[in-house]
């Protein structure tokens, strides 16, 4: 059995390699596959020489074979440093999300090298076809396939889309059904403690998507607008799911908001990309008309609460990604954005300065705690240039300064309360409802992963605060 490396030729390769090579373990006691980029020593993080690296004394992810090459990476390494030294702190946290699940052993091997392929295969879901393994198919990241695009509205019905026993399937068809959670929700911010409250037993890997659902209640928490108790008049609220891609191929996922959020009517509207795209050739077919469809709605049993969901999904032609406006009554009740990569995507700067100025309650999910070093970046050259401290340019910050002060400019963003927003700490946090998989690379030693594995509120909630 090869390695995938440079000779792979694309996700369905990948695919098909790892499925022959599960058929080739199943069997075995202890199953653990062979297909991983080739086992090596540690390496120095500049010239990648063997030659008796050392790790940073700090953070001890990091190595590095001499004080030149220290020197050399300081000016990169002292920002990220800190958020690997956090992560490195928390493995411990990490292992205790995996080893809730019986299945996430599954997916090491003998070096320590994690793949959730080999989870998926033990379960029969991995898979490029939506008709053969549901909402579990993988998409590759770089372009949208039609499929994707066009899957909210070709919906699939729970056991085509779950394609798993019956009994490991969160189900939302609850009326008259045992399985029926009890009322008020009741559980700990854990996986197994959410497991009994839904009655799933641990074996199944429904956890690898209900993240997406979790991880959004978990944010809402964060920033005072998780639900209420069933006595409280009912709930209104809208929240705008920023950044979303993949989502779209799951969006009845998303129903689980409804057994959370009991005796309220909660609007999921997404906006990116991909929610664009899937808009526009849906107009084209005769599928929708308006900019921003309602895709999906589910309410719970009233033994379950009778909370109600409906998910939107944006294609709004005036711009590619969602920029708040500056009415306020098109504002909503809350922003998230999973998985958010705050400090990668100039779009996302536009929704910080706008939720900072209008106090959007605005909180982000990202795949470790050292992710959110680069939102703490972003954040300190844009008060830099909102308040015209910023250095001289030199190299990749010539381009870097310029982005922002256009960002500002399309803002309209000349506010000293923006300013000592962007100045405000903003510690993150661990979400106990990550996905559970490790993402941990053994050879380079950075830190641990997964996503939605943070959180972190850019822009803290006033609201009426969390009562259950």
């Amino acid at each position: 059995m090869g390695y995938i490396g440079k000779e792979e030729t694309g996700l369905d390769y990948q695919i098909r390699i790892a499925n022959e090579e599960w058929e080739r373990i199943k069997n075995d006691e202890a199953p653990r596959f062979s297909i991983c980029p080739p086992p090596g020593k540690a390496h120095c993080n500049v010239c990648r020489s063997t030659e008796n690296p050392k790790l940073c004394s700090v953070c001890k992810l990091v190595y590095f074979c001499s004080p030149e090459c220290f020197k050399k990476a300081w000016k990169v390494h002292k920002v990220v440093c800190p958020g690997f030294q956090r992560d490195a702190e928390v493995i411990p946290l990490y292992n205790e999300v995996l080893n809730q699940f019986p299945w996430t052993d599954i997916g090491y091997n003998d070096v320590g090298f994690f793949s959730e392929l080999f989870v998926l295969a033990h379960f029969g879901l991995l898979g490029t076809s939506r008709q053969k393994v549901g909402y579990w198919a993988a998409y590759p990241r770089a372009q949208a396939s039609t499929e994707l695009l066009d899957a909210p509205w070709n919906r699939l019905s729970e056991e085509q889309g779950w394609r798993m026993a019956k009994e490991f399937i969160p189900t939302l068809a609850l009326q008259n059904s045992d399985k029926c959670p009890s009322f008020p929700p009741k559980f700990e911010s854990n996986w197994s403690s959410y497991y009994e409250w839904r009655r799933l037993p641990i074996e199944s890997p429904a956890a690898m998507l209900l993240h997406w659902p979790l991880s959004v209640y978990a944010c809402l928490k964060e920033l005072n607008l998780g639900p209420q108790i069933a006595t409280s008049p009912r709930q209104k609220l809208t929240v705008f799911y920023v950044g979303a891609r993949e989502e779209v191929h799951y969006i009845p996922v998303f129903g689980e908001l409804a057994l959370l959020y009991s005796n309220a009517d909660l609007d999921l509207v997404m906006f990116g990309e991909t929610t664009k795209q899937s808009v526009e050739r849906a107009k084209a077919r005769g599928l929708a008309k308006a900019d921003r469809p309602c895709v999906f709605e589910y309410t719970a049993p009233e033994a379950c609460g009778g909370g109600t969901v409906r998910v939107f999904i944006d294609s709004n032609p005036s711009y590619t990604y969602y920029r708040p406006s500056r009415e306020r009554s098109e504002h909503p009740d809350a922003i998230v954005g999973l998985n958010a990569g705050l400090g990668s995507y100039i779009s996302w700067q536009h929704v910080l300065l706008r939720s900072m100025e209008f106090d959007i309650p605005f909180a982000i999910t990202d795949y470790a705690l050292a992710c959110l070093i680069n939102s703490e970046t972003t954040m300190n050259v844009l008060y830099q240039a909102l308040t015209s401290t910023l250095p001289a340019p030199k190299g990749e910050m010539i381009a870097v300064q310029a982005t922002m002060q256009k960002v500002l400019k399309e803002s309209e963003i000349a506010d000293e309360k923006v300013a000592t927003a962007l100045k405000r700490e903003r510690p993150g946090k661990l979400n106990m409802f990550m996905q559970p998989i490790s993402k941990r690379m053994d050879l380079s030693r950075i830190c641990p992963g997964s996503r939605n594995a943070c959180i972190q509120v850019l822009t803290p909630g006033k609201g009426r605060g969390s009562l259950v």
